[in-house]
């Protein structure tokens, strides 16, 4: 890193604050100077924390429905989230399941894309969260990850629709 301005950096900078005139003493002493202090970095909330539920509705990945059931798999409806935001994808997934609900799916296959399992900020990483601890466990009977090759591998889970009551 650099100590020095170049004259081209100095010449720009006397250019950005030729019309900067300073607050008078009062002003100045009555504003609160902000905090030199460098602020502590936080991870941003999750969405769905705040919709946590306890659930009576078991929950059993798809693999235990017999292997059988996973070498023919038949999906009803696709559900691709590349390029969502955490809270966008949490609200469409939501959508997403209730209008497969209403049409009768019984599997559906979510598409997450393969992005890192490790870090927590990751579709991947949070849907099966959501789908345990929110009230989206209301809408499933389970769910499968990884998917098969061909239909998207460790970047899809195999998700089961309950039928609706």
């Amino acid at each position: 890193m650099k100590d020095k301005l170049t004259p081209e950096e100095i010449r720009l900078w006397k250019l950005n604050v030729k019309d900067v005139k300073p607050l008078s003493k009062k002003v100045y002493l009555q504003e609160k100077l902000p905090s030199l202090k460098k602020p502590i970095p936080q991870k941003p909330p999750s969405p769905p924390s705040k919709k946590l539920v306890k659930s009576t509705f078991p929950i059993v990945p798809l693999q235990d429905f017999g292997r059988r059931e996973l070498r023919h798999v038949r999906i009803d409806a696709r559900f691709d989230m590349h390029g969502m935001s955490l809270e966008n994808g949490y609200e469409a997934l939501e959508r997403f399941l209730i209008r497969a609900q209403e049409r009768g799916y019984k599997k559906v296959l979510i598409i997450t894309g393969k992005g890192s399992l490790k870090a927590e900020n990751t579709l991947r990483h949070q849907l099966p969260r959501w789908l345990e601890e929110t009230p989206l466990r209301i809408l499933i009977t389970g769910f499968h990850h990884p998917a098969k090759p061909q239909d998207g591998g460790p970047g899809a889970y195999y998700v089961g629709v309950r039928k609706r009551s």
